[in-house]
C-alpha cells in the first residue's frame, strides 16, 4: 500500500469496483502475454488514464491498466496509449519513463477522432498481432464507428484481426438512459444502429425485466461484433464487490485462447489492495 504523494486530481479517485476491475485485468494481461510465446504483439489502449488511481476513502494508490500492461513479465513489442486529457498524458508519460525495455507511444487526443486513431494504426507494424483494451468512462464515449475501424484495420501474419477486450459500460448510465428521448443519439452511436429501440419499447411497456434487458443489450452488441467477422465473441459477468457489476466484459477474437484466461481472472472473488488480506505480491492470502 502506497501513501498518497501526488496533489490535485492525480491520482484520480476510484470506487471499489474499479479497483476490482484493475486487479482482474492485471491477472488477465499477465496470462495473455505468457501465451504469446515469441509472437510479436502490440498493446493498444484507447482510453488510457493518468497511470495511477487512489481507492476512494483510503490512501491506497494503485496502478491503472496501462502500467499493469507494462508490468508483465513477458513484454509486448509496442505500447500505444491514447489519452484524452493533457494532464493525464503528462502524468502517464512520467510514470512510464522507467520502463526502458518497452517501446511506448503516448498519443494525446480523442480516440473517436479519425486522425488520432490513424496515428495509432501507423505505429502498428505490418503482420504484427495486436491487442486492444477498450474501457470507456461511460457509454457516451464509446462509438461503434471506432470498433469498426479497429476490426477493419488489418490482419496479422495468421490472418487475425485486432483482438478486442471491451469493458462494456452496461450499468454506467446506459440502462438508466435507455428510455430517455434525449439519449437516443448517443445510444445509436454506441450500437451503430437503431435495433436497441425495440428493447427500449419493451422496457417502457413493462414487457421485459432488468436482468433480461441486460442480457439482450449485451447480446445485441455481441451480434455486431460477430457481423464484423470475429470468429469468437464471448461475454462474461465478473465476480464483483458490488451486487450487480457496473460493467460486462466482451472479448472479440479470432483465437480461442482468451476465453479461459478471461474466466480465470474475472470469475473469482478476491481481496483488494486496500483490504487487510491482500499481500504485497497481489495474491489473496486465502489462496496460498
Amino acid at each position: 500500500m502506497s501513501k498518497l504523494s501526488i496533489s490535485a486530481t492525480i491520482p484520480k479517485q476510484i470506487r471499489k469496483w474499479v479497483c476490482h476491475k484493475l486487479e482482474c485485468f492485471g491477472e488477465y494481461i499477465e496470462a495473455y502475454t505468457r501465451a504469446l510465446d515469441d509472437n510479436r504483439c502490440c498493446y493498444l489502449e484507447l482510453y488510457a488514464g493518468c497511470g495511477n488511481c487512489i481507492c476512494k476513502g483510503t490512501d491506497c494508490v494503485i496502478e491503472d491498466s496501462a502500467l499493469r500492461a507494462l508490468g508483465t513479465e513477458r513484454k509486448f513489442d509496442k505500447y500505444i496509449l491514447i489519452v484524452r486529457d493533457d494532464g493525464d498524458a503528462k502524468n502517464l508519460k512520467k510514470l512510464t519513463a522507467p520502463y526502458h525495455t518497452a517501446d511506448i507511444e503516448i498519443i494525446s487526443g480523442n480516440c473517436t477522432s479519425e486522425k488520432v486513431l490513424q496515428q495509432a494504426f501507423d505505429l502498428i507494424p505490418r503482420s504484427a498481432s495486436s491487442f486492444a483494451l477498450i474501457d470507456p468512462p461511460g457509454y457516451r464515449r464509446l462509438r461503434w464507428s471506432t470498433i469498426k475501424k479497429l476490426a477493419a484495420h488489418g490482419r496479422d501474419w495468421r490472418g487475425h484481426k485486432i483482438e478486442l477486450l471491451i469493458i462494456f459500460p452496461l450499468e454506467m448510465a446506459l440502462l438508466r438512459n435507455l428510455t430517455r428521448p434525449e439519449c437516443q443519439a448517443s445510444i445509436t452511436r454506441l450500437y451503430g444502429n437503431r435495433r436497441w429501440e425495440e428493447l427500449s419499447h419493451k422496457r417502457l411497456e413493462g414487457k421485459i425485466g432488468a436482468e433480461a434487458m441486460r442480457r439482450q443489450l449485451v447480446k445485441l452488441f455481441k451480434g455486431g461484433l460477430k457481423g464484423l467477422g470475429y470468429k469468437h465473441v464471448e461475454d462474461f459477468k465478473p465476480a464483483s464487490p458490488s451486487k450487480q457489476p457496473f460493467y460486462h466484459i466482451i472479448l472479440a477474437s479470432d483465437s480461442k485462447l482468451g476465453t479461459k484466461m478471461l474466466k480465470a481472472a474475472w470469475g473469482k472473488e478476491r481481496y483488494l489492495p486496500c483490504e487487510l488480506l491482500y499481500n504485497r505480491e497481489g495474491q489473496n492470502i486465502g489462496e496460498r
